[in-house]
């Protein structure tokens, strides 16, 4: 194949597009515009010959071979990175996408600090925060933050620190004050932060039920960010971790006690696919939020 028939921009395009779904998405992300990226998709078409991506209901989702090739795209363009980095990679220099995926408590936790470094060293990068998902496929993302145990299969992990759940619950909560005995807890109406959305069956709801006990939740949220004005109006109280029970936004309107229940400490990590852990620029990148959160908190990992 003459590789000089071909305009290998358009592959950065389609990546682009294949990765967001979305033309005014993929044009933000490459700061170009609507009309450019559109073109370059066109052109992209002609070049494979398919349609690569179809209208579905407001956005565009990829044919057989676009999904084939948001795969191959993604670790082909991470290769030319690198090769054009060098064994070193220079964040003063570089201009390219890194993708975190991240529950807000991470959002909220770890990315204040971790990002406010990353961006001041690296300031033609972008960084692009996304929701977890149950299973990535093809679209796997560059890090994960995760308080729970990694994916089975291809991953690896890096411990950040441990947290211990406290209870939460608004300043003038009857609870906050007295004794508060495990049965009484598990009786108190609770919000449970369950950000997959499936009130998913976690370490408190283990410690109680070792003691027979079962809470009574009464809301479930997917997002901790709301959780607080929650708590402040409604009277529910909420097992959470005691670094985001620090938060100024938090502490400002709730207060917390110890759970009157011994409940394991648990880890929030780095996870990354394997086929990510050479690259120079994803180094770079898990060490600096390494860096930032230990600076931040006193805890080495």
């Amino acid at each position: 194949m003459n590789l000089r028939r071909h305009d290998l921009n358009l592959l950065v395009i389609l990546e682009a597009v294949l990765r967001e779904g979305s033309i005014s998405a993929a044009a933000r992300r490459l700061n170009l515009t609507q009309p450019a990226v559109s073109q370059g998709l066109g052109r992209a078409r002609v070049m494979f010959g398919d349609p690569l991506m179809v209208r579905s209901g407001r956005g565009l989702r990829p044919t057989r071979r676009g999904a084939e090739l948001r795969a191959e795209l993604g670790v082909l363009l991470a290769h030319v990175g690198t090769l054009i980095e060098g064994p070193d990679f220079d964040p003063a220099r570089a201009q390219r996408t890194f993708t975190i995926a991240t529950s807000d408590l991470g959002e909220l936790i770890v990315l204040p600090t971790a990002l406010g470094r990353l961006a001041t060293a690296a300031p033609a990068c972008r960084f692009d925060i996304r929701p977890p998902r149950h299973d990535f496929g093809d679209d796997i993302p560059d890090l994960l933050l995760m308080g729970a145990a990694p994916p089975e299969g291809s991953w690896l992990a890096r411990d950040l620190f441990e947290d211990r759940f406290v209870m939460l619950a608004a300043k003038t909560h009857p609870a906050l004050r007295g004794t508060l005995t495990a049965e009484g807890f598990a009786a108190l109406p609770q919000a449970l932060v369950s950000p997959r959305g499936d009130g998913a069956w976690g370490p408190v709801d283990a410690a109680l039920a070792a003691s027979g006990l079962r809470r009574h939740v009464g809301l479930t949220l997917t997002r901790f960010t709301s959780l607080p004005a929650i708590l402040a109006e409604s009277g529910l109280v909420a097992a959470v971790p005691a670094l985001y029970a620090a938060l100024p936004a938090v502490s400002r309107v709730c207060a917390v006690r110890p759970l009157p229940v011994e409940v394991p400490p648990f880890t929030m990590r780095l996870v990354w696919h394997r086929t990510r852990d050479a690259e120079p620029a994803q180094k770079w990148l898990r060490d600096g939020i390494v860096s930032a959160v230990t600076d931040a908190t006193g805890i080495s990992s």
